[in-house]
This record gives structure tokens, sequence and C-alpha cells, in this order.
């Protein structure tokens, strides 16, 4: 089914996110007094953790992104999985150099220049991701991926052993702090600004949703920065920057796992890999500060030496509960593999049914039709009835082959909607005049109610008129003689309903799911047709974005409705005003 389009409700809350730390940075401008200074041990604790997380969240995302270059191998995903690697060694580098934490020094200049420095850089790759190179740029580009990343993790590495080696060069910058400070965070802010906006406008992601999902992560990266430039360092303030941080992470994370569920051929260790392993990270870091409380009880043991026993614990745990997903993974694999055999080989019994049944049968139904009309000698009465019957025998089995035949390819998705404006008045009134004499025949009575105006809307005529074929030849088939069926029809807000309600038992709640599912009988039942009919119904309501429903009917039995979105299917005409609210056809006596 096609994604909706983006409501006005969902923009609204993806442009909230965006814009939270300029919502935050004025509610505590407004009330400064929860403003305060929260820069004491406890909390450069819990910052050197929730750094420490945020970096391997950034890590684990750049991974993955890189993972894709083995289904598409563009620029674009080189030079984000770059970005959330800097960013990730950054945030590593600041989180380690956290005051008072591991290193004994009450301030270290490392901590606050890789922060800044991740951002800026991360939004340079971002802005790269979004550049058009030539093909053959892109070519040399995607050759040298690897030299370009181990030279990346070269320079990072230069600049941790620079910062902790010689602090003195940072020491010399601090008279040039702030004004450092504002032109990285402004930096950031217009590089990771332009870098969402040309996510927006480009149509490198054919997934909406992934996209979405990437401007929301980038787009809050950069609002992060008013946070720096406004907010005093140490307070509410400035400290939003982690939570909001992690959030990004979280929308940016959540993309490339919906990138890989789009690949069919992704397996599901992947997914494990990428949320069990931040699960794991999180464990372990608890544990081992954990450990660190209860070995010394915050004295004694330093909190450095238990960093490589927490890495190894979770490194272990990582592999262990990995194996155990790679065996469940290749299970499933097995299986999928072998329904996929099946899948093939019920396509071929398809086509065979479709090819060597169709055209001999249409070959028959022309003979009987040219027999009934007497044009190669008169038939006695019985005979007339026999070929009625014959000819109704052979055209339900022909549209039994059709609708085997459409189901399989709405489900392959070779099946699309040639939509045309169709004027809805007449063609309910077409359908419903259709099935009069079979109404007539079992002495049922059968109404159109139609709430004026309906508009005209733009469907697939011949298959929608199918999908109204079905929904009433099947309340007819469940109504009992004497019996009533309705067909009704208005525009509620911004839908479009068409209601089929019938008389018949109806249908229990616990097979209201079922019934739509290929070759599915209610139970309790006698087997009335192939069980195909109500899935080509659902199948089609769905390639026109509406959806299919059952629930109980005014009249006792079942009532089917189709709910069409007005802003998918309306025309934008006059629309078509009957002569009277309420049209009853009468049943043939």
């Amino acid at each position: 089914m096609i994604e909706p389009m983006l409501t006005s409700k969902r923009k609204f809350t993806l442009a909230a996110i965006i814009l939270l730390p300029f919502l935050l940075l004025g509610i505590l401008w407004l009330f400064p007094t929860l403003d305060k200074n929260l820069w004491v041990w406890n909390t450069r604790l819990a910052n050197y953790y929730l750094s420490m997380l945020t970096s391997f969240m950034a890590l684990v995302a750049a991974l993955f992104t890189a993972v894709t270059l083995n289904h598409s191998q563009t620029t674009r995903n080189i030079f984000l999985s770059f970005g959330f690697f800097s960013f990730g060694s950054l945030f590593l580098l600041s989180s380690a150099s956290t005051p008072s934490i591991i290193l004994d020094t009450p301030s270290n200049l490392a901590f606050i220049w890789a922060l800044y420095l991740s951002y800026p850089l991360a939004g340079i790759f971002f802005v790269l991701s979004g550049v058009y190179w030539s093909p053959a740029k892109s070519r040399w580009i995607i050759k040298r991926r690897h030299t370009l990343g181990a030279s990346l993790f070269l320079v990072l590495i230069l600049f941790a052993f620079a910062a902790y080696s010689y602090s003195e060069i940072l020491e010399e910058l601090r008279p040039y702090g702030k004004i450092s400070q504002i032109i990285l965070s402004a930096t950031a802010f217009f590089t990771l600004s332009w870098a969402a906006w040309r996510t927006h406008m480009s149509q490198w992601e054919a997934n909406r949703r992934v996209a979405r999902r990437l401007i929301v992560a980038i787009g809050l990266m950069a609002s992060i920065q008013t946070l720096f430039i406004w907010g005093n360092f140490g307070y509410t303030s400035w400290l939003l920057y982690l939570p909001l941080t992690i959030l990004a992470l979280i929308f940016a994370l959540s993309a490339i796992l919906t990138r890989f569920k789009a690949a069919n051929d992704v397996p599901l260790a992947y997914y494990f890999a990428a949320l069990g392993s931040i699960l794991i990270a999180a464990l372990s870091l608890a544990s081992a500060e954990a450990a660190w409380f209860v070995l010394t009880n915050g004295s004694g043991i330093h909190r450095a030496l238990l960093i490589p026993l927490s890495l190894l614990e979770g490194a272990l745990s990582f592999i262990f509960l990995f194996a155990i997903v790679l065996y469940l993974n290749r299970l499933i694999v097995d299986r999928t593999q072998a329904y996929r055999r099946e899948q093939s080989k019920r396509n071929e019994l398809t086509q065979l049914i479709v090819h060597d049944l169709k055209s001999p049968l249409t070959v028959i139904l022309s003979g009987m039709d040219l027999l009934n009309s007497e044009n190669l000698g008169e038939l006695t009465e019985t005979q007339k009835r026999l070929l009625v019957n014959l000819e109704q025998s052979g055209q339900g089995i022909l549209r039994l082959i059709n609708d085997l035949l459409d189901v399989e390819r709405l489900e392959g998705g070779a099946l699309y909607p040639n939509k045309t404006t169709v004027n809805l008045t007449h063609l309910l009134e077409s359908r419903v005049e259709h099935f009069q004499i079979i109404a007539g025949t079992h002495k049922q009575t059968l109404s159109l109610t139609m709430a004026a105006p309906l508009p005209n809307i733009r469907v697939d005529k011949r298959l929608f008129s199918r999908v109204l074929d079905n929904l009433i030849s099947n309340a007819l088939k469940f109504t009992p003689e004497g019996g009533e069926i309705q067909v009704s029809a208005a525009v509620n807000g911004g839908s479009l309903n068409i209601c089929i309600a019938d008389s018949g038992p109806g249908v229990p709640e616990a097979d209201r799911e079922q019934i739509f599912e290929k070759f599915a009988q209610m139970r309790g039942h006698e087997r009335r047709g192939a069980g195909l009919g109500l899935t080509f119904c659902k199948m089609v309501t769905e390639k026109h974005n509406g959806t299919l429903t059952i629930e109980d009917s005014p009249l006792g039995g079942a009532l089917f409705r189709i709910s069409l979105l007005m802003q998918e299917v309306a025309v934008d005409a006059e629309p078509v005003y009957q002569k009277c609210n309420d049209l009853v056809l009468e049943a043939v006596k």
C-alpha cells in the first residue's frame, strides 16, 4: 500500500521536535530560576555515561550506514557514515575527558573542544553527502572509500593523542574559547541545516519515511547549537544538549533500520546487532559503575580500572547472544527459502490455470452463446435452460480464474490502477440495476441510498466496478430469500464511504480479519465460492489508498464499508446532484 500523504499534524510534530531546543531555551529564559548550575560531581558522572552511550549510538549508526554500501554503493552513504563515525569518536573522547571522572584533573579542555568539534565535523560530512558529484568523482570516492575512512580514523587518533599529550596547546587557545565556540556552533548550525534541507529536497531516499527521520535527526542536531551559543556552561540550558542529541540519534538509527527493513535480503542479525549492541553497552556501563560502587563504596579502586572489564563483559555478552541470533536467523532463512519455493510453484500453477484453462473456456462459452442464439438451429425449452445453466457455470469458472490471476498480480505489484474520472452516482446505479434480476429471483429487496451531493472520483473503473460487484454479489449470496440488501454512499468529513449492508447471518467477530485472506471461509457455514472475492476487494481498495472493513449491519447481518480519502479520489469539479436522496430499485417479481 502506498504510504499516505504527510498530514499537517505530522508536519507540525516533526517541526516541533526539530525546534525543541529553541522551545526549551525560551522556557528557561522566561523562568530563569529553572536555569541552575548543575555542574556538580553527580552531573559530571551522568554526563560521562550519557556521552559514552551517545558516542556508541553514533558509531553504530556509522557502522550500519556503511553496511548499506553492500546494497547500494553511493557517495551519500559513504559521507553519512563518515559523519556519524567522526561524531561518535569525538563524543567518545569528550566523554573520557569529563572532569573528575576518569582523569583526576578538575578541568580538561579536551572535553569541551572534542564536544564542540563533533557537530561541525559531522555537519561537513553530511554536506558532502548532499553534494552532487560527477560520475567520475563518485567512482573515485567509492573506489577509495576505505583509504578515506582510514585517513579519517588516523586524524581522529592524532587529535586525541595531541589533546592528552600536549594539553598546553589547548590551554593557549583558552582566551579564544568563546569566539571559537560561537564560530564552531555557527558552522555546525549552517552545515547541518543545509544537509537537512538537501535531504528534504532530494529524491535519494525512495522511502520518504527514511528521509523524514533523517531530516529530523540532522535538523535537531543543528538546533542543539543554540544551547551552546546562548546557554550557560554547566547550567540546565547547556546540559540539555545530551538528551536532545540522544533523541536525534534515535531518529537516525530508526531511519537506518527502516532502510534495512525495505531490503528483502538484509539478515535479521543486523537488526539485533544495531539494537542489541546499544542495550548491551548501556548494561555494561551500568554494571561497571555498580561494581565500582560496591567494591570501593566510593573510594579506593579507580573507576578507570573497571572500564576494560566492562568492555570485556559487553563483548562476551554480545558474542554469546549474537551466536544465538545467527542460529535462529539461519532457521528463518531456511523457512523463507522454502516458502519462496512454494510460492514460485504456486505462481507456476496460476499461470498454468490462466493459460491452459482460460483460452479453451472462452471458446466453450462462445460456442454456447452461438447455440443459445439459435443460429445453428432451433432449440427446445429444455435445451435452452441447460445452455443457460452451462453458461452461468462457465462464467463462474471464468470469474474464478480472473480473480485468482488478479490477486496474484496485486500481490506481486504487477497490477496498477488505471485511474480515470468516474461519475460515482451513475456507477452505483448501474451496478445495483445489474443485480436486480438476481435479487428478484430470490424475492430479495435491493436498494440504493445516496446522500447528495456525491463527487466525481478518480479510480480504476474496471477494478472498482468489480469490487462493487463482488460485495453486492456476496451480500445476495448470504442473504436468505425475502431478505434485504442496502447499498449506500455518503461523504463523511474527509472520507467517502460506500456501504453494502445485508440481513444475512453476519460475520462473527473472530472471523472478521481472517475473512479477507485468500481462500478463507467462515467457520460453521457452507462453502460458497473460492474465497478470493473479498481478498481481491480489499487489495484493490488499498491500491486506491482506502480501507475495506466489516461491521454489524443495522439490518441484522454484515456491513462492508469502503472508505476512500477525499483528498486521494475526489475530482475538483462541480459535484453531481441527484434528483432525490433515496433511490429504491424495485426487485423483479
